[in-house]
């Protein structure tokens, strides 16, 4: 799979969930259950996170091709340790 084309994906993807939020933001605001002043709050955070899930991708990438191999082994053994530590260890049986 090829980078662009994984970028093109995730900015349809996430432009149709934001277009979803906004479109049930606005049914909100007919049906009387979000209220006029609280819809402003609601759209720019809808589109904060929107922008934030755009640029993440684009900003991961470039600092993932600046490493070197050594960093990017270094840091996937880290992620690899946490996330092994995360998980609750099993607790022995007692008779």
């Amino acid at each position: 799979m090829n980078g662009s084309n994984l970028m093109s994906w995730w900015v349809a993807l996430t432009g149709s969930i934001a277009m979803i939020a906004l479109i049930l933001t606005t049914f909100g605001i007919m049906l009387g259950i979000v209220k006029p002043a609280d819809a402003m709050n609601r759209v720019g955070a809808i589109l904060g996170i929107v922008l934030v899930l755009m640029l993440a991708p684009c900003i991961l990438v470039g600092v993932w091709s600046v490493l070197s191999l050594w960093e990017q082994v270094s840091l996937v053994t880290i992620g690899v340790v946490v996330w092994r530590l995360r998980r609750p260890r099993r607790q022995p049986r007692t008779p």
